[in-house]
């Protein structure tokens, strides 16, 4: 092979394979992240901004001081609820047109939440498919965004509800040892919360401010989504400073093993030192929570439990139990703090609980985009999304069966002259077959003189005997990142096309009817790669044998995977198999010299 014609595809296989390094090492010393600024401390704060008629009173002295400071929480874990605690709950509403939220005086935090967006009059994210039922989180044993660790914070401390509108809910506890909470949640246009905390030390004692911070709900899987479904499902990621984003869901398994007691782990685990973030999210296959102080937390705790066993098979043939992961849950943790008599704490933070949609994501803050998990080839699998996305938006009938179709139409006129190389190339190779067999026979004991004629050979009929392959090596970045995209993308969820009721499952067609569901498409791409097979051409008999298995192996693979990449893959092969015909109807090789 020629060096320039190696050269392009060498630097553009190495820029694939640095790409993060370069994000992680270059661009973030171009464009840096904000440095974390100490805890804010103030004398005499003033309490979260609400309307005038509303304003919160300054804080009294809360009993007599003991000179000393009061004790720290020895764990995260928050403490009972005290008689004074049973106060009657309040339950506030904070609603805009996408999400509607059901805050708690019982923990100061969210303890339900709808999405209730709607395009071109229906729900974008139905319970169910064809339900008008948004999906909703019931976060009511745990509630989300809530305070907890503070000393004599008991679980489900009764707060008094100071304020609330239709956006905003401000509440106030004062705590026996002189702790004055104050905190405000404001919801703004999308799908993110404000909050708001102040703590002052009313006492003429100093209180140390140990293993306190937020909570993020339980997040369990949505009905339909099994654990044996492809694509990730629970998990917990965050971030620290301008490293990469850490996913831990796969550590679950070894942390919390089957039958254990469910106890917080702390991030990385394994007894290691716990590492600071700047937020941590919860996630399911589609939807998150993503807590992000201001200012950064110190540490990050993570809880899981295991589920219900569930019946699956491997392969279709054969059955396992697996006790998946049920839900989980974290929280943030701030840093130590001191906190002196009359002296209060600023605590900031945003609070993100919507769908894993891209956009709304990448505008919440710093990397928030790569809770999608798009794996290694991210920055081919963005642009896929955004492609996809821009074709359903603006092409008729508005269908994501039919932006799939286009897509890979796309991709195949983009990568048709390498293809087209690539046949024409091996080809080439099958009709000079006999001269090549003639040769290994001819110097079959001298192996550096037969490696000699057969470099000679090919550059006498100006072929390159890598032709064949250097460009489908091209297209993997591509089929891996739109492997990725189509097998855990939102937009698909509850998307029909044709027979298909949802592009993001597989068909299951009469699955309760027949002893196993019937999947059309894995079977129609299974034929269309053996009649592939049968007409690409090959130089090794014994290559072609072995390339017949792969339809049934795909066949298998792809017979439990979500339609939509069965859909690709089965226009992909269409492609393929008229861009065969037309070639060897168009395009006949040169014939080899004898």
């Amino acid at each position: 092979m020629k060096k320039k014609d190696l050269f392009p595809i060498l630097l553009i296989l190495a820029l694939f394979l640095a790409y993060p390094t370069i994000d992680r090492k270059v661009m973030t010393k171009i464009f840096p992240p904000k440095a974390r600024p100490a805890p804010a401390a103030v004398d005499n704060a003033k309490a979260p901004d609400i309307p005038a008629e509303t304003a919160l009173a300054e804080p009294e002295a809360a009993g007599q001081a003991t000179g000393e400071p009061a004790a720290a929480a020895e764990t995260a874990e928050v403490e009972p609820a005290s008689a004074e605690e049973q106060a009657p709950e309040v339950l506030s509403s904070l609603k805009n047109d996408r999400i509607e939220l059901t805050l708690s005086s019982h923990g100061a935090g969210i303890v339900r939440c709808a999405l209730v967006a709607r395009r071109d009059g229906k729900l974008q994210y139905p319970a169910s498919k064809g339900s008008d039922q948004p999906v909703a989180f019931d976060f009511s044993d745990r509630p989300a965004a809530a305070p907890v660790g503070y000393p004599g914070l008991g679980q489900r401390a009764a707060f008094e509800v100071v304020a609330a509108t239709d956006n905003a809910v401000a509440y106030r506890k004062t705590l026996d040892n002189g702790l004055v909470i104050d905190r405000k949640l404001t919801l703004g246009a999308g799908y993110q919360v404000q909050i708001e905390d102040r703590i002052q030390n009313s006492s003429a004692a100093p209180v140390a401010l140990r293993n306190y911070g937020l909570q993020a709900g339980f997040m369990e899987n949505l009905p339909g989504e099994a654990a044996g479904q492809q694509g990730p499902l629970l998990g917990v990621d965050t971030l620290t400073g301008s490293e990469a984003v850490q996913y831990w869901g796969p550590k679950f398994e070894k942390w919390f093993p089957v039958g254990g007691d469910g106890k917080s782990v702390a991030l990385p685990g394994s007894g290691e030192e716990p590492i600071p973030v700047d937020w941590a999210a919860v996630k399911n296959k589609y939807f998150t929570q993503v807590l992000a102080p201001a200012e950064g937390a110190e540490r990050c705790f993570v809880n899981a439990a295991r589920g219900q066993p569930v019946q699956t098979t491997f392969m279709l043939f054969f059955p396992r139990t697996t006790v998946p992961i049920g839900r989980v849950a974290a929280r943030v943790e701030m840093p130590d703090y001191d906190l002196a008599p009359g002296q209060a704490l600023a605590q900031n933070a945003t609070f993100y609980l919507g769908p894993k949609v891209y956009a709304e994501l990448k505008a919440n803050g710093p990397h928030q985009e790569d809770i999608l998990q798009l794996g290694f080839w991210r920055v081919i699998g963005i642009w896929i999304l955004k492609i996809m996305v821009w074709i359903h938006d603006h092409v008729w009938p508005f269908n994501y069966g039919v932006a799939i179709i286009l897509l890979t139409f796309l991709i195949r006129i983009v990568f048709w002259p390498l293809n087209h190389k690539s046949m024409a190339s091996t080809r080439h190779m099958q009709e000079i077959q006999p001269l090549i067999t003639a040769v290994r026979e001819k110097y079959k004991d001298s192996p550096q003189k037969q490696q000699q004629e057969m470099m000679a050979l090919y550059k006498e009929h100006k072929i390159n005997p890598m032709g064949g392959c250097l460009p489908m090596l091209i297209q993997i970045p591509v089929f891996f990142a739109l492997f990725v995209v189509l097998r855990g993308a939102i937009e698909l969820r509850f998307s029909s096309f044709l027979w298909i009721a949802d592009l993001s499952t597989p068909e299951n067609l009469f699955k309760n009817v027949l002893p196993f569901p019937i999947n059309i498409l894995p079977l129609f791409m299974g034929v269309t790669m053996w009649v592939q097979q049968k007409m690409t051409p090959t130089s090794d008999p014994q290559q072609q044998k072995m390339m017949m298995m792969m339809p049934v192996l795909f066949t298998f693979m792809f017979y439990s995977f979500p339609s939509g990449l069965s859909l690709y893959w089965s226009v992909n092969q269409v492609m393929m198999i008229f861009q065969l015909a037309w070639m060897k109807k168009f395009h006949h090789a040169p014939l080899a010299k004898k």
